[in-house]
């Protein structure tokens, strides 16, 4: 997959979400031919399981911590090729930035899309040495479905444990205007019929929100949301540091005042942005 063979996505939720997608994809256009990047390697058979990953211009370096980044559309749409418009200011670090692609709905409901992403962050545990990468120090980040899709990774032991990869594999986690608990709180702009769409089963419900797999936790978050982002996200990521917050783990929480949910994402683009500033730092340490 890549910009010229994307098939056909159905159409955005959101009016804002189409001149996102237009605005993020022609400045990843760009960042493709400008950074050392590697795009299109699979980590499964479905057209959907790909990976890019984006390098330091500088070549032979080795220890190389990792952010991988999963794009939203709430479940049904997006692509990898959204996110790299990121990668600048990430692998200046230095450190690798690697965008996922994985299954949408309504083709795939869950757990396909968090099993996709936690396919992903095997490949990267298993191969990324091979790029410069510190299969030690791998991050794990999502704006909107897919800041949703990370904290769950990072979270559901037994996605971790089937694929034996270690519990703490994710060094920090950054969802950004995610979505944490499917039961209830998301009959606005998220709507019940998405997250229904998303889901097989109703009874899933409880399995896809990671707000009731935080118990014990001890992996670093951050989590950023706009201070006019979509109404119900915002209860949504002040309800998810609460209970972060009364585990081991560090939690930061950060509110973008005048931040809209598409700008949570699209200002993320420089390394002096104040959201790329804190994750520069968690991952240096």
């Amino acid at each position: 997959m890549s910009f010229e063979d994307l098939p056909p996505l159905p159409p955005l939720i959101h009016e804002a979400a189409n001149g996102y997608a237009r605005r993020v994809s022609a400045i990843s256009r760009r960042v493709q031919k400008e950074e050392r990047c590697v795009l299109d390697v699979p980590f499964g058979a479905d057209y959907w399981q790909k990976i890019d990953i984006y390098l330091p211009r500088r070549e032979g370096l080795s220890g190389l911590p990792v952010l991988l980044f999963l794009h939203g559309g709430a479940w049904r749409n997006g692509c990898k090729e959204w996110m790299g418009f990121m990668a600048p200011g990430i692998v200046t670090l230095p450190a690798i930035f690697v965008s996922v692609s994985y299954r949408l709905a309504p083709a795939a409901r869950h757990p396909a899309q968090a099993e996709d992403c936690a396919d992903a962050l095997a490949w990267v545990y298993n191969h990324i040495a091979r790029y410069g990468g510190d299969p030690t120090r791998l991050f794990y980040g999502g704006h909107s479905s897919g800041g949703h899709l990370c904290a769950l990774v990072a979270l559901h032991e037994g996605l971790k444990r089937s694929r034996k990869l270690p519990q703490d594999v994710v060094k920090a986690c950054f969802p950004v205007s995610g979505i944490f608990d499917l039961r209830s709180g998301i009959e606005g702009a998220v709507g019940r019929d998405l997250v229904d769409s998303f889901l097989a089963d109703p009874a899933q419900a409880a399995d896809a929100s990671p707000i009731l797999h935080v118990r014990g936790n001890r992996i670093p978050f951050y989590i950023a949301y706009g201070g006019n982002d979509l109404p119900e996200l915002v209860p949504q990521s002040k309800s998810m540091a609460r209970s972060l917050r009364e585990q081991p783990g560090e939690v930061l929480v950060r509110e973008f005042a005048g931040y809209d949910h598409f700008a949570t994402s699209e200002r993320c683009d420089r390394e002096d942005h104040e959201w790329i500033k804190i994750v520069r730092k968690w991952m240096s340490r």
